[in-house]
């Protein structure tokens, strides 16, 4: 393993270089410190591995914007005492089945149950094998009727497993709408949750 600071790129990033028996150069930033790890072939050169770092300068300042702004995000969620997230949990439980409730009738489809969770990139998710759905904890500080698209959402995922046309159409015909609602829901950031 071959660690260095490369000047080429403004001081800002240090650079693990690591050569194996791989035909192609990758590369990634650590999450934990910033660092580019890259992988090169045994008979790159130090030039070529610099060239292909600086052609990925662009990729390199969204991916690192985008992991201090999450770290920001992270370090900026206030704490919930034990029994508030209970309180939350609970509220948003019984908000959660009346929805359910509510549209597993109308659109002829059965749960088999949901749990709620903390999730870091999902609103919802349906396994439609078994008909369970989980939710993420955070839907309780969205508006109700977005909370309503994710489960009209999880539930259509029991008509039609991927998101091709036809699941699209059935969420329109059961919830009129819900492009709007769904774009309303993607305006929502950890910031403005619990």
């Amino acid at each position: 393993m071959d660690l260095r600071e490369r000047r080429s790129m403004n001081n800002r990033y240090k650079i693990e270089v690591t050569r194996k028996r791989i035909k192609n150069m990758y590369l990634r930033v650590k999450d934990t410190d910033g660092t580019l790890s890259v992988s090169a072939p045994y008979g790159m050169s130090d030039t070529e591995i610099r060239k292909f770092v600086e052609s990925k300068s662009d990729w390199i300042e969204q991916t690192t914007q985008k992991m201090l702004i999450a770290r920001q995000l992270k370090e900026q969620e206030p704490v919930l005492a034990p029994f508030m997230e209970r309180e939350i949990r609970l509220e948003l439980k019984r908000q959660l089945q009346r929805l359910i409730d509510k549209w597993e009738p109308v659109m002829g489809v059965k749960s088999a149950g949901f749990t709620i969770k903390k999730m870091k990139t999902r609103w919802g998710s349906c396994n439609v094998k078994s008909h369970h759905m989980n939710f993420n904890l955070l839907l309780a500080k969205v508006p109700p009727e977005c909370a309503e698209y994710v489960v009209v959402h999880e539930l259509t995922h029991l008509l039609e497993p991927s998101h091709n046309a036809r699941f699209w159409s059935l969420m329109e015909y059961y919830l009129p709408g819900s492009k709007e609602l769904r774009k309303q829901l993607a305006g929502f950031s950890a910031k403005d949750m619990i």
